[in-house]
C-alpha cells in the first residue's frame, strides 16, 4: 500500500483533486480535501508515482512499499510556471531520476507541447538546449540534435520505431501533440537500448494512457485552436472512462490551414490539413498485471511541400496522402518477484504511407509513393538483483519492409512510365541490450553503463528501369531500353553500442557528471538502394556501404538550489565512415553516389538556467553551441545550427494565470559547408498568457493565447531547405486556444 499527502509549495495548503497514477500498474486515484491519497491494490515492490494537477507543475516519485507497512509519500507541488523538482526518465528503460542521471536528456511534458502555436513537434522542442528544427516546409520538419539529424536520430512512439524516408521530413507531423504525455530526448549516442541509428540521439514520445480507478469514472476534454499566420483552425476531442478492471481512452483531432504568411509575403504551397484518431484499451488481469491495446492513425491530405532539395525550384510538390497507422499491444507484469520489479512484452506494427505529386512542368507529372511497414517484438525486464542496483535487460526483433514506386506521366504522349526508386527491400534487426544503474555511494555517486548488439539482415528483390510502360491503355512489362538496376541479393551487417558514466555529488545540490559512448549506424535501405532520376540529376545508392561509427564524450556541472537550477554540458562527438554523397556522372548527367568517406568531429556546449527571484516569477535562459568539421576534407559540415538560445520571464497573476515574455535568438552562421549560404543572426520576441482553470459546474475551462514574432521580423532558419527566393520563417502569429475539461 502507498499513502501520501500533496501540498502547495507556495502556501503549504493541501491540494485537492490532484491525480496520482502508478505507472507500472496503470492505477490512479485523486487526493481528498486534505490532500491525502491511498493506493491499496499493490504488491510489495518498486513503483513510480506520477502526480498531476491542472494548476501545478507535475511531480514524480519512486517508492517501495513493503508487505506489512505502507510507503508514505509527501509531495510538494510547485506553481505551473516552475518545473517539477524531480522527474523520472524512461528513455534509458530503467526509470531513473533525472537529477541522478549522467545522461544529457531534455524533456517536454504535455503542457509544454500544446502551449505554443506550433505545427510540429520539432518546433515545440526548440526550447530544449541543443535541439533545432530542420525545415523542409511548414508541415514537414525534423529534429537536429547537436548538429545531427534525419538518419542519425532514432524516433520512437510508445517504444515503436518510426521508420520512413527522411528526405522530406513529415514523420513528426504524423503525431498529434495533444495525445502525448511527454517527449524525452536523449542528446547523444549514449542510448544503447534503441539500436542502430542513435548516434545523434533518440526522441521518445509517450502517449497519454487511461488508468484504472476504484469506481467507474468518465472524463474528457475539448480543445479549439486558432492561428492567424495561416488562418489555421484545429479541434481535438478526447473521452476517457475508467473502472477497476478496464480503462479506455478515445481521441480525435482535425487541423486545416492555408498558406503561411511571412514578413515578405505568402509562402506558396504551404497549406496543410490532417486528422488523427487514437484508441487505447487497458485491461487489468491478475496481480496488478495489465494489457494495453493501442490503435493510432494520423493522416494528411492536400499538404503542400514548399521545400526540399530533391525538387527543382520551379516544381510544385504536394502530399496527396501521408498516413501513419499503428497497432500496438503491451503487457506489463509488475513485481512478480522481489528481484523483478517489472517485466514487459510489446508487439507493434506501424505503417507509414506517403504519396507525393510533383508537377515538374506543365507536361510532366511524377507521383512517387511508398509504404514503410515496421513490425517489432520487445521483451524487457527491470531487475533489482542487489540493493542500490537496478538493471534493465531485454531483447528486440524489428523489421522494416519498404515498397517504393513512382510513375512519370507525360501529358504530351499520354505515356505513363513506372519505376522503383528503391527496390522492394527488407531490413531485419535482432538485438539484445542491458542497462545498469548502481547507486554506488547512496546520495553521492551514481554509476551507469549499458550495451546493445544487433544482428542485421538486408535483402532486396530485383529492380528494373523502367518497371513498366503504360501507353494507350496497354501495359508493357518489357519495354524497349529496360535495364537491370539492382539484382536480388542478401547481406548481413551488425551494429553495437556501449556507454558508461557517473554522476557525483560534490556538495549539497552540486553534481558533476561524465559520460562516454560508442555507437554504430547501419545504413538505411534508401542509402543502400535508392535510384532517383530527376531528369537533370540522378541519386544512386550503394548496397556495400559500411556502418557509420561514433565515439562521444559528455561532461557536465549541475547546481540545484532552493530557488533554481543551473546546468552546463560540454560534448565532443567523433564520427568515422560517414555516409555521404560524392558527385559524378550517370549517362552524361550530373549524379551523386552514396559512399563511406572521411571522418568528422562535432563539439560544443549547452547551458541552462532557471531561477525564481520572487515567489511570483521565474527566469529561464539557455544557450547552445555546436561546431561541425569534416576532418577528411578540412571543411565545415553543412546543416549545423548557429549559436542560439532563449531568455524568458514568467510571472504569475494571482487568481488568473501566468504571463510569459520570451526571446529566441540565433547568431550568424558563417562556418558553412560547401555551397551552403551563410545566415545572419536574428532575435524574435514572443508574448503569451496561460490562464488558470476556470471552474464552471463540473467543467474547467483553460484559455491560452500567445503572439509569436511580435514585431513581424523577417528571418531565416539556417537549417531550412525551402526552395526559391522566399525562405523566411512565419511572420507575426496570434494564437488562441481554449480547452474544456470535464
Amino acid at each position: 500500500m502507498i499513502a501520501g499527502r500533496i501540498t502547495d509549495g507556495a502556501t503549504g495548503l493541501p491540494v485537492d483533486q490532484a491525480v496520482v497514477t502508478v505507472n507500472e500498474t496503470g492505477w490512479k486515484t485523486t487526493t481528498d480535501m486534505s490532500g491525502r491519497f491511498t493506493i491499496k491494490q499493490l504488491a510489495p515492490g518498486r513503483y513510480t508515482l506520477q502526480i498531476r494537477h491542472l494548476a501545478y507543475a507535475g511531480a514524480e516519485r519512486t517508492c517501495s512499499p513493503g508487505s506489512s507497512t505502507p510507503d508514505t509519500v509527501l509531495v510538494v507541488l510547485q506553481p505551473a510556471i516552475l518545473r517539477a523538482e524531480e522527474i523520472i526518465v524512461t528513455s534509458t528503460r530503467i526509470g531513473e531520476s533525472l537529477k541522478d542521471s549522467p545522461y544529457p536528456i531534455g524533456i517536454a511534458f504535455h503542457d509544454d507541447l500544446v502551449r505554443a502555436p506550433v505545427v510540429t513537434i520539432a518546433e515545440a522542442l526548440e526550447s530544449i538546449p541543443g535541439l533545432a528544427t530542420v525545415r523542409d516546409g511548414t508541415w514537414e520538419t525534423a529534429i537536429a540534435i547537436r548538429g545531427l539529424s534525419r538518419s542519425d536520430v532514432v524516433t520512437c512512439i510508445d517504444d515503436a520505431r518510426m521508420e520512413t524516408s527522411n528526405d522530406i521530413a513529415g514523420a513528426l507531423s504524423l503525431v498529434n501533440m495533444h495525445d502525448l504525455e511527454r517527449v524525452e530526448v536523449m542528446k547523444s549516442a549514449a542510448s544503447s537500448q534503441h539500436g542502430s541509428g542513435a548516434i545523434g540521439g533518440v526522441v521518445m514520445m509517450k502517449s497519454r494512457r487511461p488508468a484504472f480507478t476504484d469506481q467507474c469514472q468518465t472524463s474528457g476534454e475539448l480543445t479549439n485552436d486558432f492561428t492567424s499566420v495561416d488562418g489555421g483552425a484545429a479541434q481535438y476531442l478526447a473521452l476517457e472512462e475508467s473502472a477497476q478492471r478496464y480503462a479506455v481512452r478515445l481521441s480525435g483531432g482535425h487541423r486545416k490551414a492555408g498558406n503561411t504568411m511571412t514578413p515578405e509575403g505568402i509562402l506558396p504551397n504551404s497549406q496543410y490539413q490532417d486528422f488523427s484518431l487514437q484508441g487505447t484499451l487497458a485491461v487489468s488481469t491478475v496481480g496488478g498485471q495489465s494489457a494495453l491495446l493501442t490503435y493510432q492513425r494520423v493522416q494528411a491530405e492536400d499538404t503542400g511541400i514548399p521545400g526540399g532539395a530533391p525538387f527543382a525550384a520551379t516544381a510544385t510538390a504536394t502530399y496527396t496522402l501521408a498516413r501513419r497507422e499503428l497497432y500496438g499491444l503491451e503487457y506489463r507484469m509488475p513485481n512478480i518477484a522481489q528481484w523483478l520489479p517489472l517485466f514487459t512484452i510489446r508487439l507493434a506494427r506501424q505503417q507509414i504511407s506517403r504519396n507525393v505529386q510533383v508537377i515538374q512542368n506543365p507536361t510532366t507529372t511524377v507521383t512517387p509513393h511508398a509504404v514503410h511497414t515496421t513490425t517489432s517484438v520487445q521483451m524487457e525486464a527491470g531487475c533489482a538483483l542487489m540493493p542500490d542496483v537496478l538493471t534493465s535487460v531485454g531483447a528486440e526483433v524489428w523489421g522494416r519492409l519498404l515498397d517504393s514506386q513512382r510513375e512519370r506521366r507525360s501529358a504530351l504522349s499520354g505515356q505513363i512510365v513506372g519505376e522503383r526508386p528503391v527496390p522492394l527491400s527488407r531490413y531485419t534487426s535482432a538485438g539484445v541490450f542491458v542497462h545498469n544503474e548502481w547507486d554506488a555511494v547512496p546520495g553521492f555517486l551514481t554509476v551507469t553503463c549499458g550495451a546493445r548488439y544487433d544482428w542485421i539482415r538486408i535483402t532486396n528483390d530485383q529492380a528494373l528501369s523502367p518497371e513498366y510502360v503504360l501507353l494507350s491503355g496497354v501495359m508493357q512489362t518489357n519495354p524497349a531500353g529496360q535495364r537491370l538496376l539492382w539484382a536480388p541479393r542478401a547481406g548481413n551487417d551488425a551494429s553495437w553500442s556501449a556507454n558508461g558514466g557517473l554522476r557525483y555529488t560534490v556538495a549539497a545540490g552540486l553534481d558533476l557528471s561524465v559520460l562516454y559512448a560508442a555507437a554504430f549506424r547501419s545504413p538505411s535501405l534508401e542509402e543502400r538502394y535508392e535510384f532517383i532520376d530527376l531528369g537533370s540529376v540522378v541519386y544512386v545508392g550503394n548496397p556495400d556501404l559500411h556502418s557509420e561509427r561514433s565515439s562521444c564524450i559528455d561532461a557536465g556541472v549541475h547546481l540545484r538550489t532552493g530557488s533554481g537550477t543551473v546546468g552546463i554540458d560540454g560534448f565532443a562527438n567523433f564520427l568515422a565512415d560517414m555516409v555521404s554523397e560524392i558527385p559524378g556522372t550517370y549517362e552524361g548527367r550530373k549524379a551523386y553516389y552514396r559512399t563511406n568517406i572521411g571522418t568528422a568531429r562535432m563539439y560544443g556546449c549547452e547551458a541552462e538556467l532557471e531561477h525564481s527571484f520572487f515567489p511570483w516569477s521565474t527566469v529561464h535562459a539557455s544557450l547552445a553551441f555546436v561546431r561541425g568539421e569534416d576532418t577528411y576534407t578540412h571543411t565545415n559540415l553543412p546543416q549545423i545550427p548557429p549559436l542560439n538560445g532563449q531568455l524568458s520571464l514568467t510571472g504569475r497573476i494571482a487568481g488568473l494565470g501566468a504571463v510569459t515574455a520570451s526571446t529566441l535568438w540565433c547568431g550568424p552562421q558563417n562556418n558553412t559547408g560547401i555551397d551552403e549560404p551563410r545566415t545572419p543572426g536574428h532575435a524574435v520576441l514572443n508574448l503569451g498568457f496561460s490562464g488558470l482553470p476556470w471552474q464552471i459546474g463540473g467543467a474547467a475551462i483553460t484559455v491560452r493565447t500567445e503572439v509569436r514574432n511580435c514585431f513581424d521580423k523577417a528571418y531565416r532558419n539556417h537549417l531550412t531547405t525551402l526552395r526559391g527566393m522566399l525562405k523566411d520563417e512565419p511572420g507575426r502569429n496570434v494564437m488562441i486556444s481554449a480547452t474544456v475539461s470535464f
